[in-house]
């Protein structure tokens, strides 16, 4: 799962993602807005890929993400019924050419929901990916365009979004945000401070995939909001000047 402020960043993870598949012979299903299809297609065509040529071999499928979720959405969520007929019937007909391989799913309908304010809907299609999963063989790769500088994201959004995640990559560049976390906690509360709340993260969040800064982030946001909201503000400026 990427999240991600910048379409260039998202861009950039979804086209190493299917350029290591292209090159394995593993089929991708795109999932994505209109308005992003240029975006991608001239990304992916940038390693030297056609698209129409992947297409015509059956190694790359794009469905729009809109038109999709209108296919199996109902008033309180989608409809795990619907989803499995319109997603299954799409990774069927590319595995069938290819019975071996994994496919590679790259999904923005959580996005869309999510930027719709239906958190719980997108958490919801999560879910049924989810259990998909156990039943045909797919990565899946999700984008949600989330500000995790926000206090409202860290503990309100992300806590789902993650939960419902094998693997998370809260901003494209992991390694600059744990730099400005780090300088921004030294900061806000002093290096005997930060150190203090090194020491309680580490035992009270299971340890995991989850990067540490944004274990961090995450308990000072459950547990300090004016600490939280100070470093959150120190943390973006920083990141966005590194």
């Amino acid at each position: 799962m990427q999240i991600y402020d910048d379409l260039t960043d998202l861009v950039e993870t979804v086209a190493s993602f299917l350029d290591a598949g292209f090159r394995a012979d593993e089929p991708a299903l795109l999932v994505i807005t209109a308005d992003h299809v240029h975006a991608f297609e001239a990304r992916v065509e940038s390693d030297g890929w056609n698209c129409a040529e992947l297409r015509r071999q059956g190694l790359l499928a794009i469905l729009d993400a809109d038109e999709t979720l209108g296919a199996f959405m109902a008033n309180d969520g989608p409809s795990p019924l619907r989803f499995r007929e319109a997603i299954g019937r799409t990774l069927d007909e590319l595995v069938a050419r290819r019975p071996a391989a994994t496919i590679r799913v790259f999904g923005e309908m959580v996005d869309v929901l999510s930027r719709q304010g239906h958190v719980s809907a997108a958490i919801a299609l999560e879910e049924l990916w989810n259990d998909l999963s156990q039943e045909r063989r797919f990565a899946l790769l999700c984008g949600y365009q989330l500000d995790v500088f926000e206090l409202e994201v860290q503990t309100q959004a992300l806590p789902e979004i993650f939960r419902v995640h094998s693997c998370q990559r809260p901003v494209a560049d992991p390694a600059r945000l744990a730099a400005a976390v780090d300088k921004a906690l030294l900061d806000t509360v002093g290096p005997r401070e930060a150190g203090n709340i090194y020491l309680r993260v580490a035992e009270a969040v299971p340890r995991s995939g989850l990067p540490r800064a944004q274990a961090v982030r995450s308990w000072l946001s459950s547990t300090n909001d004016s600490t939280a909201q100070q470093v959150l503000s120190r943390a973006r400026a920083l990141y966005a000047t590194a």
